[in-house]
């Protein structure tokens, strides 16, 4: 088991070590699926057009904006990836397999929420977006790994564009939760215990 726990960690810092060096030709990798989507969409009926709150009445964002949207997406959030590795205390294959646990965090939950609408339960999706401030109580879900895997997994169903304006939204409100309600309840309770130790 601790073998296995070895190599996926040494996998995992392979992996990010290769994309933060190749930033360009990850986000054109991460744009290339994309545009196999977009292509499908495009011999199939056509590329779909997503109208703000799914109403009709209100303006239309094309699912080829994804082609713009995905791949810078993944270059800032490699950038911030860098900027945070310079800064991290961590150690390489501990920072590497944060950074991958975040990404397939968020990607899974993108594919969670498509996977409501898809099958016709997007009356819990307003329940299933609370979710990541659930979980911010105990992990950081604000980061940039998150979001872009978050907005892969919805970029099928949603496209490239409208996953964006949702998911900074869920960003925000995990930093206000992790780094301000979580941090002061573990400061009233490390006061709580002091005092009553002595």
């Amino acid at each position: 088991m601790r073998g296995n726990t070895r190599l996926t960690l040494k996998i995992s810092t392979t992996m990010l070590k290769a994309l933060l060096k190749h930033k360009f030709s990850a986000s054109l990798f991460f744009g290339s699926f994309v545009l196999i989507h977009l292509l499908w969409e495009y011999f199939n009926g056509g590329v779909t057009t997503h109208h703000l709150l799914a109403r009709a009445d209100l303006p239309g964002i094309s699912n080829w904006w994804g082609l713009l949207t995905i791949p810078v997406l993944a270059w800032i959030t490699l950038n911030r990836i860098e900027v945070r590795r310079k800064k991290s205390s961590l150690s390489t294959p501990d920072f590497s397999g944060q950074v991958i646990r975040g990404f397939l965090g968020g990607l899974i939950y993108g594919l969670f929420l498509a996977m409501l609408w898809e099958f016709g339960m997007e009356a819990y999706m307003s329940y299933a977006l609370l979710l990541p401030l659930g979980l911010a109580l105990v992990f950081p879900v604000y980061r940039a790994e998150c979001l872009l895997g978050f907005v892969l997994g919805m970029t099928y169903t949603f496209g490239g564009v409208l996953p964006l304006l949702i998911g900074p939204v869920l960003l925000l409100g995990g930093v206000i939760i992790f780094k301000g309600v979580r941090m002061l309840y573990l400061r009233l309770s490390e006061q709580f215990r002091s005092k009553k130790s002595n």
